[in-house]
């Protein structure tokens, strides 16, 4: 007995013992806070003349920096490029070694001190990419039939008239890429520079990467699959979790939003948590809606995830997060690969999610649980059941970049990512009964709709084609009906003609080595019709 009574006395020691070792295990800890913007700081230093953070600082000693790596004039030009004054200026980042009662003692202590906008806690941890939804679905299609006419995106009616994404740069931000698979490695697919991916991301989270270049980018060749987006300019990734910066979410999507320009596609593959855990859409977290905001506001397309944490948006428990308004990013869930364009159980959903995907089914590169090898070599890994809106966010960003090149060919100019929203929603194929997550894009009406806002007869499409615009050199014009003849004449900003040809073929390069940076008009004729566009030769 009293051998009994002294073991559980032992336990008890234990269990108090690992209780308060819990307690006092310190951890990385990240914090975001955003003060009044009408506040002026030559440096993040100058925040401890503040005495609420200098007495937070005697008591917790953190470090305190920016929270993007923003230049003060960046910052100045997102807010003036922002048409309802957001501004990114005295957003600050925290970081120290703490335990848990004390990070949420110095997080309390933050919300309360004055001229406050913000202040949360940021996850440092790598949270799992929207992936494959177990259990996995035995009937995959073993083609690409996304690309297709219904129960497709219809990707097919821009191929077939040369529309490919020419011109549009495009961004991806998650964790990892093989840029050694043979559908990217002779393409101008990349990593962003001065990155390193960590290696403690196994392949589960890199090939998630490859697998989203495969859907937008892969090389539109005689093998293997063909990337919605092949046409564009050039795929970047941009880390979150790196050896230079561990795992960094915000200064991935930071750095992507630097490095572009607008009518720039930029892919967000993650999530992150919401209620009861469950995962939703990235910019739940208020750093990156602050950005994404930032972002579209100065002419960025923000084509990001819903998640996979079957959350209803519109569920009390998100008001603060709706309360904030409009990011102006197109939210992607994802339904059913077939013509009934059900929600699939697992996507977040709501008003706030736009648009809709395949979630299931869709046939890429990279390695997954339905895998086809060729000569034992991982890189020429093919998959067809990649899932989730994971998928169907891939495929609304190839799409997004397709749709925006055509508008860049007629007019010289892009598209915002608010204006592409309310195209690709208003031409969508409506979803089937279930949970709101939007119509599914649909790529034939989304380019005669344009049509028709542009002035241009249908008929027209098939007729004249012109890529890349911008150009650096080479101009391609297809003439779909091959069997008419045309002229082509490009005239400068002044009316002067400076090129005058005659095209007879159905695909057509013509050099414009000779021609000065600047704005041209290129009028095509045929025997019925003539047609202006403008081009830009940079």
């Amino acid at each position: 007995m009293l051998s009994s009574k002294r073991n559980v006395l032992i336990i008890l020691l234990l269990t108090i013992a690992l209780s308060a070792f819990s307690q006092e295990q310190k951890y990385f800890t990240r914090l975001y806070i955003k003060l009044s913007p009408s506040l002026h700081f030559e440096s993040p230093k100058e925040l401890f003349n503040i005495e609420e953070i200098k007495k937070l600082q005697e008591n917790y000693s953190f470090e305190i920096s920016n929270a993007y790596g923003f230049s003060k004039e960046q910052i100045k030009q997102f807010a003036k490029q922002s048409k309802n004054g957001h501004t990114l200026k005295n957003t600050f980042k925290i970081e120290a070694l703490l335990n848990i009662e004390t990070s949420n003692k110095l997080l309390s202590a933050l919300q309360n001190i004055p001229h406050l906008v913000y202040a949360y806690q940021s996850n440092t941890t790598p949270i799992t990419p929207p992936h494959d939804i177990a259990p996995a679905t035995s009937n995959f299609e073993n083609n690409q039939g996304y690309i297709e006419s219904n129960p497709g995106l219809n990707i097919r009616y821009a191929w077939n008239n040369g529309i490919n994404a020419a011109g549009i740069n495009i961004r991806d931000v998650e964790y990892g890429i093989n840029l050694n698979h043979e559908e990217l490695d002779h393409t101008t697919a990349s990593q962003a520079p001065n990155t390193t991916i960590n290696p403690s991301a196994s392949s589960a989270f890199t090939e998630h990467g490859t697998s989203v270049a495969g859907i937008v980018f892969a090389n539109k060749g005689t093998y293997g699959v063909s990337g919605i987006a092949h046409g564009a300019n050039e795929y970047v990734l941009f880390p979150e979790w790196t050896v230079e910066n561990n795992y960094n979410r915000v200064l991935a999507t930071a750095n992507a939003i630097s490095n572009s320009a607008a009518g720039d596609i930029i892919i967000y593959e993650m999530q992150t948590f919401g209620q009861n855990n469950n995962v939703v859409l990235a910019e739940y977290e208020q750093a990156i809606w602050d950005l994404t905001k930032a972002a579209t506001d100065a002419g960025i397309v923000i084509v990001a995830a819903a998640g996979n944490g079957s959350e209803n948006l519109d569920d009390a428990f998100y008001n603060s997060y709706n309360a904030r308004g409009d990011s102006g990013a197109i939210i992607v869930g994802a339904g059913s690969a077939n013509i009934s364009h059900v929600p699939l159980w697992f996507t977040t959903h709501g008003s706030r999610v736009n648009v809709h995907a395949w979630g299931e089914n869709v046939y890429t590169i990279g390695e997954n649980n339905c895998d086809t090898v060729f000569g034992n070599d991982f890189n020429q890994t093919y998959n067809s059941c990649f899932s989730g809106t994971s998928s169907a966010t891939a495929l609304v960003g190839g799409f997004t970049a397709v749709l925006q090149s055509y508008y860049l060919a007629q007019t010289g100019g892009y598209l915002t990512s608010q204006e592409l929203r309310t195209l690709i929603v208003n031409t969508g194929i409506a979803q089937g009964s279930g949970v709101n997550i939007g119509p599914l894009p649909n790529m034939e009406a989304a380019i005669l709709e344009l049509n028709n806002t542009l002035s241009i007869a249908d008929k027209n499409i098939s007729t004249f084609i012109m890529y890349p615009n911008p150009t650096k050199g080479i101009l391609n014009i297809n003439l779909t009906q091959s069997n008419n003849s045309a002229t082509v004449t490009i005239h400068n900003v002044l009316g002067q003609k400076v090129l005058n040809t005659k095209l007879t073929q159905r695909t057509n390069s013509i050099s414009v080595n000779n021609l000065s940076k600047g704005l041209y008009l290129v009028t095509l004729k045929t025997e019925k019709n003539s047609i202006t566009k403008k081009l830009i030769i940079n």
